[in-house]
This record gives C-alpha cells, sequence and structure tokens, in this order.
C-alpha cells in the first residue's frame, strides 16, 4: 500500500493517477473523497443528533474508511491510498490498522500560497481549507513519513519516478508502524 497524506488540493489525487498509471502491478486508488462524490453520505447535515455531521456522522464514516483499507488490502489487493490524516487519534488507528501490511507512507507537501491558488482554481474548494490542513490541522506533525515530497511545482513524471523508485527500495521498519 502506498498512502499519501497530505492537505487538501496538494496534489494527492493527479499524484495517486500517475503512480497507477505508471506502476507494473495493478493497484486500487482508493480515497475517502470517492465515497462522497458516489453519493454515500446522506445530504441532511444538521448541528444536532443523528444527523450531527461533526459529532456523529463523520467519526463513524471516517471510522469506516479506515476499516475499509485492511479489508482491501486482505482481500489481495495493492492500493494507493489517498488521505488527509487530521488528527493524531487517525494515524494511530491506521498504525493499528494497517500494521500486519507493507505499508509506504508519504507526505505530500505544497506551498500554502499554491494550495490556495488551486483551490481558487478548482471552484469546488473552500479557500483555506489545505492552508488550515496544515496550520491549524498540523497534518505533517503527528509522525514521521517514508518519504516526503513537494508537489508545489506540480505533479511531474520525474516526481512520481522519486516515489516509484523509493517505494521500490523501502526498507523496514515502515514509518506507520
Amino acid at each position: 500500500m502506498i498512502l499519501l497524506n497530505g492537505a487538501s488540493s496538494s496534489g494527492k489525487s493527479s499524484l495517486a493517477r500517475s503512480l497507477q498509471q505508471s506502476l507494473d502491478t495493478p493497484f486500487l486508488h482508493v480515497s475517502s473523497d470517492q465515497f462522497v462524490e458516489a453519493g454515500m453520505l446522506p445530504p441532511r447535515r444538521e448541528p444536532d443528533g443523528p444527523f450531527a455531521w461533526w459529532t456523529q456522522m463523520r467519526p463513524r464514516f471516517f471510522a469506516g474508511f479506515h476499516r475499509c483499507l485492511p479489508a482491501l488490502a486482505d482481500a489481495g489487493n495493492d492500493l494507493i491510498v489517498e488521505h488527509i490524516i487530521e488528527f493524531p487519534a487517525w494515524r494511530d488507528d491506521l498504525a493499528r490498522l494497517l500494521g500486519h501490511l507493507d505499508v509506504f507512507l508519504v507526505g505530500v507537501h505544497c506551498d500554502l500560497d499554491e494550495l490556495d491558488r488551486r483551490e481558487r482554481a478548482r471552484g469546488d474548494r473552500q479557500i483555506g481549507e489545505g492552508r488550515g490542513h496544515v496550520e491549524l490541522d498540523r497534518i505533517h506533525t503527528f509522525g514521521p513519513y517514508d518519504l516526503d515530497i513537494d508537489t508545489t511545482s506540480g505533479v511531474t513524471p520525474a516526481l512520481t519516478t522519486t516515489v516509484l523508485d523509493a517505494w521500490r527500495h523501502r526498507t523496514a521498519p515502515r514509518a506507520l508502524r
């Protein structure tokens, strides 16, 4: 499993697609955004009660997302997973759930001004969300990575090759363990 952790609009999806096309064996591309885009979530979001997004639905949604990853991998699938590991507890949860698997954890970094620019250009993101992941949630501070990359200049073939070379030459122990 190649697990990409980075802020919103940092280039994780572009990198995942590039890796998927470059690998010699089939890897499934998995992200929580794909579940959302498929219409999995009910449209109701309320501040309280069973439809309370932050206190009820969101924690259960991500607990389920985390648990689906080892299920997919244990069934024999190789995975490229893109995620925003927003809390230390999420990283701990992933380490516990994926500890028996070969997981290569990649920190996907991007200049904050570039994150803002990408969000404005996309038009489907809340401006400042990616910046908040880095500055407020501090997503890159919960532990080491097997590889750190910078996508400020985009996802180039050279960057994809860097990730693949590092993954192919990985050694134990892994950062997520």
